[in-house]
């Protein structure tokens, strides 16, 4: 596959939703392009911002924030998975209001899922979680 062909299935690709870098090449892989046109592709395709790990790394934060459900710890975990640089992930974290955040999270499982559990029980699921000691119950 030379390179205009990869670039029209990646630009397909990144059509149906917002991917990171690490995506793309994976998608190329199974289709077996060469490694030197997977890296012109997706250098091009950076080069007019069809991929950016760093918004995408935003767009995955509004959308933990609508739906609390992963800690900030969960949240890195995952961004990590996707083949998302520590870098991006830790200076999009900072700017990210991760104490209301996880206080909003807490709250929302105390008073579901941990409601009945009695308060060590409770302290070691957050903890396992990966929320901090002190963010969760006193």
């Amino acid at each position: 596959m030379n390179f205009n062909e990869a670039k029209e299935r990646a630009v397909k690709y990144l059509a149906i939703a917002l991917r990171t870098e690490e995506e793309v090449k994976i998608k190329l892989r199974k289709l077996n392009v060469e490694e030197e046109i997977i890296e012109q592709v997706t250098t091009y395709l950076k080069s007019i911002d069809y991929i950016n790990d760093g918004k995408y790394v935003e767009a995955y934060l509004r959308q933990c924030i609508s739906i609390p459900k992963y800690s900030k710890y969960e949240i890195k975990m995952k961004l990590l998975q996707k083949g998302i640089s520590k870098d991006i992930i830790a200076d999009k974290l900072n700017e990210f209001d991760s104490y209301s955040y996880e206080k909003k999270l807490v709250e929302k499982l105390l008073n579901g899922k941990l409601k009945n559990m009695e308060p060590l029980k409770q302290k070691a699921y957050l903890y396992r979680r990966g929320f901090s000691i002190n963010e969760g119950i006193d």
